[in-house]
């Protein structure tokens, strides 16, 4: 009996020492969570510009591999809320910017700044004030189509990329009627409204509070300026001179040679069909990569974060 006691003790204790080890690992991981995209506070700012800055979020250790996600029209970091955790918690540095016009960015009064080439101009600033290098990139729509550029451009600040809903337009493609009923919309209906275009581009239904989160960041007219702009800025003609710059740029995108995945909803949008497809044939490090086609609409953020986190992180993890 009195061997047996110690020998009891000692299951006891090792018991007690898992269950505290557990608890403390689930509290750990609930301590790593809570990342405010709702108030100004935990956004930092940088100048892309004369009078112009962007906000962005940083979270995660300075020293980790480094994550960028960028959004497009019409949202903001704000859609990645549900991501971002996952991948802090897998030890990535992870930053969030809003382009600029949208979420807590500036947007400027002044309407001709609003050009595709200032956004590619603004978002290479963001990239070199911060120093960003060895960059694991996903972008979505407008992130992406202003990103894009920037990979052709300077291949060598990137690691792998990832994108979903991105290309860039040369100006012959087709531009379904869906998609001009859109820009129509954006620059001439007064009812206009973010919130509501993120729940129509959603195979689930967003929530009122959800909704006026994408509406909150445009409070005057101005504020308006950009959101409503960008629709109408995807090149449309082959003699518009940002589809005469994609067309050189696309032969340099095909050059780059890193890992390239692309990330689809099956929704059937006739605007972004067979995108993903030509991508992945003509860039050279799409090829024997695993490319996804996801039970989604157009916010992929939306319908699949979770799903999308486990993507990016088995990707971004795996040895190129």
């Amino acid at each position: 009996m009195t061997n047996r006691i110690p020998a009891f003790l000692t299951l006891m204790i090792l018991f007690y020492l898992i269950l505290t080890s557990c608890e403390n690992d689930k509290k750990g991981q609930q301590e790593s969570l809570p990342i405010d995209f709702l108030t100004i506070e935990q956004y930092k700012f940088v100048e892309v510009d004369k009078d112009v800055k962007m906000a962005y979020l940083d979270f995660g250790n300075m020293n980790d591999p480094i994550i960028v996600l960028l959004h497009g029209e019409p949202n903001n970091s704000y859609v990645y809320r549900n991501i971002a955790p996952f991948l802090v918690e897998q030890n990535f540095r992870v930053i969030i910017p809003d382009l600029v016009g949208f979420g807590y960015s500036d947007k400027p009064k002044n309407p001709d700044l609003i050009t595709y080439s200032n956004q590619t101009k603004w978002l290479n600033a963001f990239m070199d004030n911060l120093k960003l290098a060895d960059i694991n990139l996903f972008a979505h729509d407008w992130g992406g189509m202003i990103s894009l550029r920037i990979v052709a451009e300077r291949q060598q600040l990137f690691r792998k990329v990832a994108v979903s809903y991105s290309y860039l337009f040369e100006g012959d493609e087709e531009i379904p009627d869906s998609f001009m009923g859109f820009i129509n919309y954006a620059e001439n209906d007064s009812t206009f409204s973010p919130g509501n275009i993120m729940d129509w581009g959603t195979k689930k239904k967003l929530s009122d509070t959800v909704k006026a989160k994408y509406d909150s960041p445009f409070k005057l007219k101005s504020d308006y300026y950009f959101v409503k702009k960008f629709p109408s800025m995807i090149p449309s003609a082959p003699d518009d001179p940002e589809a005469i710059l994609n067309k050189k740029l696309n032969e340099k995108l095909k050059r780059f040679n890193k890992p390239f995945i692309t990330i689809w909803g099956n929704n059937n949008d006739l605007m972004w069909k067979g995108k993903d497809s030509l991508l992945q044939k003509n860039i050279i490090g799409a090829k024997n990569q695993t490319h996804y086609m996801l039970d989604s609409d157009h916010f992929i953020q939306e319908d699949k974060p979770v799903e999308l986190a486990k993507i990016l992180i088995t990707f971004f993890k795996k040895d190129a």
